[in-house]
């Protein structure tokens, strides 16, 4: 996979925007399949998605092959102008398949074995069911290659959705395979894991277990666990990877993707097979109606970028999502085209509305798509048909382009699951790069989340979120990052063990205390009823510009750095957070800076913290308006596109914009526009 460029900036390549729904035509009689392709083609649809849950349809009975009716409905659709994406069906092999092999599904942590009658059941581990995964995929694939309407494929669908961690016999065999190819030597998984402690030693690859909590009285060791996870994440790459060898030599110019993102998976080495990522996104999840919180979306579509750069949405919500654990709200009038957008404005090059008509069947009976039930064609219809006319006019202008980041947040897997192996019950990574990304997004900066395995060319301002694990290269990357220009912020706990997930003999942050020019001399979880605060630099009186602390606190040390908060606190509550000790440090190194923040990120203090950060590293907003008011850029070369979308029920007025053309309208843009509730403007640059 190429790197001419960061990756989170790298474009898709599609020859055309992709526009369409997911379609499940093994639902529905031929009767109503007949209608279905030119009601899509008026609304402006030009890709479906298919087949993921249809392998019983494609094969009734052992070596039956069947594709007459996928075959049918790709032609139909292929009349009007329609491409179709398909997808190997290996979420849900049939009932013949499984039927007495009990050792094909997955066991869950406490020992109980899934069965038919869902999807995802069974293990992807299981070198028979590889067997089977490896056959259909490659029948699919033959019979499918001089279709020039099948124009790319998803695999599979949403690995690890429902479960990820399993227990079978497939993967303890697996894991301690695993295990033997990464460490060679008994010996080096000992010194590794720090089997000495509890008397954990093993004499050979074989007494291992998974580190599975149901048949121990005390926590697992903590470096098994995140070996483990490790363990998880590399087989299903492995997984899709016999997949995708199989579709690629079949038809090379086939693009292949598939719809995240999940626990356990390292989506920045999964994607490395794949020609883009893609993710499924349901606004709707959201609990709360306020306009600030659809920054949830965004953050599910920045998620995704990171590992991908360019992506699509195979799965984009148009109805309100039921099953039986509830029913979402029904988005109000304007908010499905709007949430569509929203994926576009965040890099989305493909949005594909789930799904075409509400089943009438099945655990998603009422998970609403396009059409109702009675596939009679209402609201939701003309918003896509809106939104299908609109994207076939700036669908060309938007392809290629990527998100204009300068500020961004840093995530990666390993530390995500590394946290989970104990966690202190402390904010993780993940929780404060949710923070940090949202409290940018409120303010309009251009900014995103960026894995720590890209490169962090054209930053100038990066968020290490209490990441633990730390190595010389990352470390190396982050001190060549500062050097160059760049301030970076790293908050309470960063760099305080080794990738073997052990706490490092050095003072922390250990790798990066001659960068940060500070120590950790000591840390307190922060007791309720005691609260500590920070008090910035120059600010007299108590109260006066406080800043509250996010569940625990570090005294530090400075080491060339000079203080920018202190530490102030009850007099009963003891040395710990001593009046007056450094609480955020700030250290020149180079042409950059080091923002050290003895805290944790938090819905309470993280507005105030990112105030502060501001103060010394001014980024300009793309314009000015209220939170709530999503603004965004994309870009490429000779174009710059900005996106802006009002998540509120009343009218918004957006300033300080760039002067262009307004494209939905073809209105020219001085610099200010008012939109409705729910509106959408698009400004292309001058």
């Amino acid at each position: 996979m190429s790197q001419a460029v960061p990756r989170h900036q790298r474009p898709t390549h599609l020859k055309q925007f992709l526009f369409g729904v997911p379609y499940y035509p093994e639902h529905w009689t031929d009767k109503e399949r007949n209608t279905d392709p030119q009601r899509m083609a008026e609304a402006g649809v030009n890709v479906v998605r298919m087949a993921e849950f249809a392998w019983d349809r494609m094969e009734p009975a052992a070596g039956k092959l069947d594709f007459s009716l996928f075959d049918q409905t790709i032609a139909r659709l292929g009349a009007v102008g329609i491409d179709t994406i398909l997808c190997t069906p290996t979420a849900a092999p049939p009932a013949w398949m499984t039927a007495g092999r009990e050792s094909w599904f997955r066991v869950d942590a406490a020992g109980k074995r899934m069965e038919h009658g869902s999807r995802q059941h069974v293990c992807t581990n299981n070198e028979e069911f590889r067997a089977e995964s490896r056959r259909i995929t490659a029948a699919m694939a033959k019979h499918y290659a001089g279709n020039e309407r099948v124009i790319g494929w998803q695999t599979d669908n949403e690995f690890y959705c429902h479960m990820s961690e399993c227990y079978c016999p497939s993967c303890r065999a697996g894991f301690g395979a695993w295990l033997k190819a990464k460490y060679g030597d008994i010996a080096a998984l000992n010194e590794a894991w720090g089997t000495a402690f509890w008397a954990l030693t093993y004499d050979s690859f074989d007494q291992i277990r998974l580190p599975d909590p149901n048949p121990r009285p005390a926590n697992a060791n903590p470096t098994a666990e995140l070996d483990y996870y490790r363990y998880i994440s590399d087989s299903i790459i492995e997984f899709q990877k016999q997949q995708v060898k199989i579709l690629h030599a079949a038809k090379p110019a086939w693009w292949i993707t598939h719809n995240g993102l999940f626990g356990h998976i390292d989506y920045w080495k999964f994607t490395e097979d794949l020609d883009f990522l893609a993710v499924d996104v349901y606004p709707g999840f959201t609990k709360t109606r306020d306009p600030q919180e659809l920054f949830w979306a965004s953050y599910i579509n920045q998620r995704c970028r990171a590992s991908s750069g360019g992506y699509i949405v195979p799965e984009q919500e148009a109805g309100a999502g039921g099953s039986k654990r509830g029913i979402h709200r029904t988005p109000a009038p304007g908010q499905m085209r709007l949430w569509a957008w929203q994926s576009i404005a965040n890099g989305a090059d493909g949005v594909l509305h789930f799904r075409w008509r509400t089943c009438r069947f099945g655990a998603e009976e009422y998970w609403r798509g396009v059409l109702d039930h009675d596939n009679v064609p209402r609201r939701r219809y003309a918003e896509l048909a809106q939104e299908g006319a609109e994207l076939k006019k700036l669908g060309p202008k938007i392809l290629h382009t990527v998100l204009d980041v300068r500020a961004a947040v840093l995530i990666e897997t390993d530390q995500t699951d590394a946290h989970k192996t104990m966690s202190l019950t402390l904010p993780s990574p993940d929780e404060q790069a949710r923070l940090a990304l949202r409290q940018m997004w409120l303010r309009h900066l251009p900014s995103g989340l960026v894995q720590t395995a890209d490169r962090f060319d054209g930053l100038s301002l990066l968020w290490l979120p209490s990441m633990r694990l730390m190595d010389e290269t990352l470390a190396g990357k982050l001190e060549q990052f500062v050097a160059a220009g760049g301030t970076l912020v790293v908050t309470a706990h960063a760099a305080t063990r080794d990738r073997n997930n052990q706490v490092i003999a050095q003072t922390p942050p250990g790798l990066l205390a001659k960068l940060c020019g500070c120590t950790m001399e000591e840390f307190s979880r922060e007791d309720a009823e005691w609260p500590v605060h920070m008090k910035p630099a120059g600010k007299a009186g108590a109260g006066d510009g406080q800043i509250i602390c996010g569940g625990g606190y570090e005294i530090l040390a400075l080491h060339g750095a000079k203080s920018l908060a202190t530490w102030t606190a009850a007099a009963q509550f003891g040395p710990c957070a001593a009046e007056g000790q450094p609480a955020i440090s700030l250290n020149r190194v180079g042409k950059g800076q080091v923002i050290y923040v003895g805290t944790f990120l938090s819905e309470a203090n993280a507005a105030a913290i990112m105030d502060l950060v501001l103060e010394q590293a001014p980024i300009a907003p793309l314009a000015d308006c209220v939170g709530g008011v999503e603004v965004t850029r994309r870009h490429a070369a000779g174009r710059k596109l900005t996106f802006v979308l009002n998540h509120h029920t009343s009218r918004q007025t957006i300033r300080r914009l760039p002067a262009g053309t307004e494209l939905i309208s073809a209105a020219p843009c001085t610099g200010e526009l008012t939109l409705e509730p729910y509106g959408v403007a698009v400004i292309e640059e001058r």
